[in-house]
């Protein structure tokens, strides 16, 4: 039986892989990781297909989807056109945001994230991800342009700033990926601040800063 990767596979951390949206004739090889859960940023979820909706039914596998769009959108010839302005990057922070949430959890592996095709969508997440890995910006951006051609400016921008607050809730020290790096302010005083505070918040408004997580103890 021959196996056949996914566009782009490759592996992020141990048990934590990346590419694109996986397809029937990836099955044997998906079979072959044992995954946990699958973590879709596509503008459908991936139990849409009846096939990858049996495997993951079939093989006890979660289907996480967080709704982007399509990183080459369709032209639909039925509709009127209409001229809209490009968006510079094709999802927002909180995609990221809730990529982190998930993604610290140890439990939540073996994990694969993919988005459409396997590149834009899912490069921008992961060199997020590698800024909370305490990653060189040279080095992010030389695994970014593995996956895709080139980084415009609104690309680069989009890294680079991303230096958000994000609210850890519910989850055990213990239970935290090692690769991702916690600081010792990460972690808040359980009797003190307000948890209902919004989940995104700017630390600084100029690139450079680095991210950082807020945990709230269990």
């Amino acid at each position: 039986m021959s196996l056949v990767t996914p566009l782009y596979f490759s592996a992020v951390q141990p048990n934590f892989y990346r590419g694109s949206c996986p397809r029937e004739t990836n099955i044997p090889f998906l079979n072959t990781l044992g995954l946990k859960y699958i973590l879709s940023l596509t503008p459908e979820p991936l139990t849409n297909d009846a096939v990858m909706s049996k495997f993951c039914a079939e093989k006890g596998i979660q289907a996480i989807h967080i709704e982007c769009n399509n990183e080459k959108s369709q032209k639909d010839k039925s509709k009127t056109k209409v001229k809209r302005k490009k968006k510079p990057v094709p999802i927002e922070y909180d995609v990221v945001v809730r990529c982190v949430q998930f993604l610290i959890d140890r439990r939540h592996y073996p994990c694969y994230i993919h988005c459409t095709n396997g590149e834009l969508v899912t490069s921008l997440v992961v060199a997020c991800l590698r800024k909370l890995s305490y990653w060189s910006t040279v080095s992010i951006f030389n695994e970014y342009l593995t996956y895709t051609s080139s980084i415009n400016i609104h690309e680069r921008g989009f890294i680079e700033n991303f230096n958000l607050e994000i609210e850890i809730n519910d989850l055990e020290m213990k239970d935290k990926v090692p690769w991702i790096t916690v600081r010792a302010s990460d972690v808040a005083d359980p009797h003190g601040g307000n948890t209902a505070d919004k989940n995104i918040r700017r630390i600084q408004s100029f690139p450079g800063m680095l991210p950082r997580l807020k945990f709230h103890s269990v």
